[in-house]
């Protein structure tokens, strides 16, 4: 990486600036002519005599010579403004383009950084070095060649017609020139001391506050709120303190630089004035040196703060290169490189040793050979070097001595391209990425574009302007929307086999009872495939049939009915027999919409339900307002939260206080039915709604559906013959609400759907959408166990010709132990390496090496061999 801001500039912009340069220069007689000008309109049209004049031929008398002079000024302005104008587009395109590189290359670093290296650094350290810090690098890169050469030059334009006018005007407008120039860089030196200590002071806070976002749990759960707060308090009044002496010092030399701007013309009103009363020099050029020391201010002051600016911005890149320039950074063909070769053959490790920085991190004169397709347990305790030796099996780090040789390959020497096809690695600590479980289990088969996109019209050409500016910025050109998944190196040959493959492996892990459930969550669009949504349905009138049936079951669910008052469902599904199209408006949310509102008002059913909204506040309220948060209580009984409480106990003493509750607001009045929609009879069991209540919500139904359904693409209503998108497929299936009044009604209904789900072999396509299903911000929606089986199967279906696995079902359970046999069995033949803590689990495998203190202590049961040992 560049280690000079100013060289980087040129190596990756040269033709560029030159291009601004030769601009710049074009701009020069303009504006020199642009000075002339209001000169001669005065002296020589104004004042002048001796017309016609001839000007190329032609004569003009005065009036028009004014107007011939008066429109040349014009075109002029036209013409410079029109170059300021390019030149502004051109330099900021220029900028963001060098930005673009610039930020990609910085990620790139961040891609090749040894594994070892994060251990010093913290993304809360990098995130904005590569987001925020580098945004005035980009901004400058534009201006750092065009602004000392546009303003330098239009500086001394503007003073040589000064001096031309007269020397003693000319020296009076550079006399204060000197004294800014030793001054100001002496004062803004310390500035830029001061932004590096404030840059990395923020670089500490962001640290701080990433660190605490990743630890909230274990903060609360030690109470350690104020010791966190008091930290990044105190940080934060460390940079107060840098920025107000960096504002004192910055707002100093401003004032000192308006001061000596503003003493320059005294010398001209005192000099200027003298000379006209002597006669040495015309009003008309007085006024002209006047106006171009006024346009002479705005250079001299770009160029000042150009010199702080490139103070700044030098700061920041050599910050950043400080950072992105480890000694020891992978070079750039590891990543980039897309060869590949096979390592389907011996691991062989001699003399490797490896220092992580700390005890417990180390790894020393390790002897291993692993034959091929051989299965072996690497046995130790956290901290014995267990973890470091399979990272450096699987090239994830790298040997301070020795070589680890796979196949007869050394791993230090092979690209991401063949070490991450070739080898599947699992370890203790696991990711899973943001997005659904099939762009996780597909992860490590996402290496190139399988595919190109075809493209038409405006589409293709907006794509082959994205390729020209990656190009131009040496960015990758590869197409996100394309296919990305090898499917060879699974070994399959369609989209299609790849999910039956997931599925297959999903079900060795265990894992497919649990995405069959997150399917079962999941909502489907039926326009995607119509005949899975018949299939659904057709398993409704199947489970409907059954529960018809039986007596037994019939008494556990409450089908919908258009007829009937379902006391298991909220009074809003009651009332509207409809959802909402869009899933982000709840059912309570519905009184916030327009048509909904107006047909509550129409209907007279507003007041009604605000009246149930009120008594269900006054009830919460005297029940749970002395209740501890913490309360089982108040989750099951109340839909009411202990911070609302407080606000609907405001609302019920302003609707006492008032008749006919006309002093609530319009907000109070749909939070009392947003409240009462939330109502669920046979759970909350209040006495609401009555009899004739509810006959009134099935009649209103009715109304509702006439009224407001009826070619309206804002609901879709319930129908026995109808799939709803809006609702998740288990909804879909059951048609009802299992009854809540019930202890164990919800898990008899959920065992006849899954035996229905069976029966009409449904269940695999719902897994398959429940491959859809998003897991939230790296995967906060999966419990622990779930993310690491997630990873399993995304390294098995690799198809690797290594696999390694650290802490991976390696306990002594009978789940952990099932799950090893199911995978050996899935990886016989392969060359294995199963990183455990359990010596017992060591005896399932032929082969194991046992590891203390980052030396190999064991290996097969046997002490090593003379010749072999650790020392």
């Amino acid at each position: 990486m560049e280690k000079s801001l100013f060289r980087f500039i040129w190596k990756f912009s040269a033709r560029q600036q030159l291009t601004i340069l030769f601009i710049t220069v074009l701009s020069y007689p303009v504006s020199y002519i642009l000075l002339e000008l209001p000169k001669l309109i005065v002296n020589d049209a104004v004042q002048g005599d001796g017309f016609p004049r001839d000007v190329f031929g032609f004569e003009f008398d005065q009036i028009s010579y004014l107007f011939l002079l008066c429109l040349t000024f014009l075109f002029l302005v036209i013409v410079s403004n029109g170059i300021k104008l390019g030149l502004n587009v051109y330099k900021g395109r220029l900028g963001e383009r060098m930005l673009r590189r610039l930020r990609f290359e910085l990620f790139q670093r961040v891609l090749r950084f040894r594994l070892p290296h994060f251990r010093k650094v913290s993304s809360g350290e990098i995130i904005p070095m590569i987001t925020a810090e580098v945004e005035d690098v980009g901004g400058f890169i534009g201006e750092a060649v065009a602004l000392p050469a546009y303003q330098g030059g239009l500086l001394a334009v503007q003073l040589g017609f000064i001096f031309m006018q007269d020397p003693l005007l000319g020296l009076a407008a550079i006399s204060s020139y000197p004294v800014q120039a030793y001054i100001i860089p002496k004062l803004q030196r310390k500035v830029v001391l001061l932004s590096r200590e404030r840059v990395k002071n923020v670089r500490v806070i962001s640290d701080k506050v990433g660190e605490a976002i990743g630890a909230v749990p274990e903060i609360h759960a030690n109470d350690a709120s104020a010791w966190h707060s008091a930290d990044v308090a105190d940080r934060l009044y460390a940079n107060f303190k840098i920025r107000y002496e960096i504002y004192n010092r910055k707002y100093f030399i401003k004032f000192l630089n308006n001061f000596m701007n503003q003493l320059t013309p005294f010398f001209f009103y005192m000099i200027g004035g003298y000379l006209v009363i002597e006669g040495s020099l015309s009003i008309g050029a007085l006024l002209a040196v006047i106006a171009a020391y006024k346009d002479l201010a705005g250079p001299w002051k770009e160029l000042l703060d150009y010199y702080q600016l490139v103070s700044d911005v030098d700061v920041k890149y050599q910050t950043v290169v400080e950072n992105f320039d480890p000694a020891d950074i992978y070079p750039v063909e590891r990543l980039t490189g897309d060869e590949r070769v096979s390592l389907d053959g011996t691991i062989v490790m001699s003399g490797v040793s490896f220092s992580g920085g700390a005890a417990g991190q180390e790894v020393f004169s390790v002897n291993l050979e692993v034959p091929r397709g051989q299965a072996v347990a690497v046995v130790g305790a956290d901290g014995s070097g267990r973890a470091e030796l399979l990272q450096l099996a699987a090239g994830l780090i790298s040997p301070t001595a020795g070589r680890v040789e796979i196949a007869g390959h050394d791993l230090d020497r092979l690209t991401e391209s063949t070490l991450g096809r070739e080898i599947a690695y699992v370890g203790a600590s696991v990711h899973v990425w943001t997005g659904t479980i099939r762009d996780n289990l597909y992860y490590g088969l996402r290496h190139r574009p399988m595919t190109e996109v075809e493209r038409k019209g405006a589409e293709a050409e907006a794509r082959r302007r994205a390729l020209r500016e990656a190009k131009e910025t040496r960015n990758p050109t590869f197409d996100i929307r394309a296919v990305w998944e090898d499917l060879a190196s699974a070994g399959v040959s369609s989209q299609a086999q790849l999910d039956e493959l997931a599925l297959q492996l999903l079900t060795v892990v265990g894992l497919d009872s649990d995405i069959y459930r997150l399917g079962l969550q999941s909502r489907f669009d039926p326009s995607a495939d119509a005949a899975f949504a018949g299939r659904i349905l057709a398993v409704r009138r199947k489970l409907a049939d059954r529960i018809a049936g039986d007596p037994k079951l019939a008494g556990l669910v409450e089908m919908w009915d258009l007829e009937t008052f379902n006391q298991s469902a909220t009074l809003a599904e009651n009332l509207f027999f409809a959802v909402p199209t869009d899933p982000a408006v709840t059912m309570e949310q519905m009184v916030t919409l327009p048509e909904v509102r107006a047909f509550l008002t129409r209907t007279g059913l507003n007041a009604e339900l605000q009246g149930i909204g009120l008594k269900i506040a006054e009830t919460m309220v005297e029940l749970f307002a002395n209740v501890s948060s913490d309360s089982g209580l108040l989750g099951t009984y109340s839909f009411i939260t202990p911070d609302d409480l407080p606000d609907f106990d405001r609302i019920i003493r302003q609707a006492r206080s008032t008749s006919q509750k006309a002093g609530l607001s319009d907000a109070d009045k749909e939070r009392l039915i947003s409240l009462a929609f939330k109502l669920i009879p046979a759970r909350h069991r209040l006495g609401l709604p009555d009899e004739a209540m509810r006959e009134r919500l099935i009649e209103a139904r009715q109304a509702f559906r006439k009224d407001v359904l009826t070619g309206s693409s804002a609901f879709i209503a319930v129908d026995p013959d109808a799939y709803l998108p809006p609702l998740s497929i288990e909804d879909n299936l059951l048609f009802g609400r299992a009854r809540v009044d019930r202890r164990d009604a919800r898990q008899r209904i959920d065992a006849l759907i899954r035996t229905v789900v069976e029966e009409e072999a449904l269940r695999e396509p719902i897994i398959f959408t429940g491959f859809g299903y998003h897991v939230g911000v790296s995967g906060s929606k999966l419990s622990a166990h779930q993310r690491r089986k997630v990873a399993l199967v995304r390294a098995l279906l690799k198809n690797a010709s290594v696999t390694i696995l650290d802490d991976v079902a390696a306990g002594t359970g009978d789940d952990d132990v099932a799950l090893r046999r199911r995978m050996m069995i899935l990886l016989d033949g392969r060359t294995v390496l199963f990183g455990t803590s359990h010596l017992a689990v060591a005896g399932e495998f032929t082969h194991s090496v046992q590891m203390e203190q980052g030396r190999v202590v064991r290996q097969d049961g046997h002490e090593p061999v003379t010749g072999q040992e650790n020392t």
